[in-house]
């Protein structure tokens, strides 16, 4: 009796025995370790602790064999197998079976190793590794010409911010202020115009700004000086910036002082480079602050003259004023020099024979402030 249950036994131990060391030995070779290695760590992992059991023990060590031997098989391809190494039974057991017959039964062993239950969800394959990143060395610095900056920006995509120096009679603030090409006007927080002592007051200009939020109401100051590293820029209007899209900058840097540059971005450096235009326009911030007017004479025969006046009630001189006067597609320019400290300049031309023009529009194109 004793007999045939040992070998009762032994049957119900063989297949999960089977199984797991035909599985240990294929995931040997798919590491692509030695066969002598793969097939010694199998057997010890595999057969090592029944025996070991088997031979402490006084009685029956067949059948503690049997037993312990099924039962610790059971485990490796219940547990240890789906823990370690999950989702790879299936293709291990067809390895193993196929190196019994060293391959000529690839087919066969993919059929039966197709019979095992699924894996039971205990693990999942272990993340790789994620890769460690190495400081890339930074570019050389730029050669730069003396009409030329390049200052460090912070940000990303559309909000890049450069810091600058901010000068208003003997105080100095520093500030990032954030580009934007889409500012007519270099605009400022109240609490950053307080600190210069440039607060607006109810003699400044008051202009209409087109921002993203709509259209808005903006009093304008002077600031004596934006300073973009060593480069300046003198006699600044700054509208006021209630509502600046960003609270770690203090304010945008309008066209009316980047228009004077050639920008570019050197995203390697993280840099903004600013070139000095050769003769920059600064009518956008001479405007604001000064009167201009004219006088249309018109005589028998088609002739018009035109008077135009500039006033300049600011301490500064304004320079290389022009007059832009406008009849329907036709334009011309009436250059009107420089006008001093509280003064008027005065200048009569005569108008190209034109079209009669129901309204003649004047502007001023061309203008900047004297550096004192």
């Amino acid at each position: 009796m004793s007999l045939i249950a040992n070998l009762v036994l032994a049957m119900l131990a063989a297949v999960p025995t089977s199984v797991a060391y035909l599985s240990l030995l294929g995931l040997g070779l798919h590491r692509h370790a030695s066969p002598i290695a793969v097939a010694a760590a199998s057997t010890l992992f595999v057969f090592g602790p029944a025996m070991a059991v088997a031979a402490a023990s006084y009685r029956r060590r067949t059948r503690i064999f049997l037993l312990g031997q099924g039962a610790w098989a059971l485990w490796i391809c219940g547990q240890v197998l789906p823990v370690y190494f999950p989702g790879e039974r299936r293709d291990a057991l067809a390895a193993g079976i196929a190196v019994l017959g060293l391959g000529q039964f690839d087919g066969l062993a993919r059929d039966l190793a197709g019979i095992l239950p699924n894996e039971p969800d205990v693990a999942r394959p272990s993340a790789q590794e994620a890769v460690a990143l190495s400081a890339v060395a930074p570019p050389p610095p730029l050669i730069l010409d003396t009409h030329q900056i390049a200052l460090p920006y912070e940000g990303e995509g559309r909000t890049l911010s450069v810091p600058v120096v901010l000068r208003h009679g003997t105080t100095e603030i520093e500030s990032w202020l954030m580009v934007d090409t889409g500012a007519t006007y270099t605009a400022l927080k109240p609490e950053l115009l307080a600190r210069l002592g440039a607060d607006p007051g109810e003699l400044d200009p008051v202009i209409q700004l087109h921002t993203a939020n709509g259209e808005r109401q903006a009093r304008l100051v002077q600031l004596d000086r934006i300073w973009l590293g060593d480069i300046g820029v003198d006699a600044v209007a700054i509208a006021t910036c209630d509502r600046c899209p960003s609270d770690e900058s203090g304010g945008l840097l309008g066209l009316n002082v980047a228009g004077g540059f050639n920008v570019t971005i050197d995203a390697d450096r993280r840099e903004m480079v600013f070139s000095r235009r050769t003769d920059p326009d600064r009518v956008l911030d001479v405007k604001p602050f000064v009167d201009l007017d004219a006088r249309f004479l018109r005589y028998p025969g088609g002739r018009v003259e035109v008077e135009v006046h500039l006033d300049n009630p600011r301490s500064r001189t304004v320079e290389g004023a022009v007059a832009r006067i406008r009849c329907a597609a036709a334009e011309w320019s009436i250059p009107l020099g420089s006008t001093p400290p509280s003064g008027r300049v005065t200048a009569t031309r005569r108008l190209p024979s034109h079209e009669p023009c129901e309204t003649y529009e004047v502007d001023l194109g061309a203008a900047r402030w004297a550096t004192p």
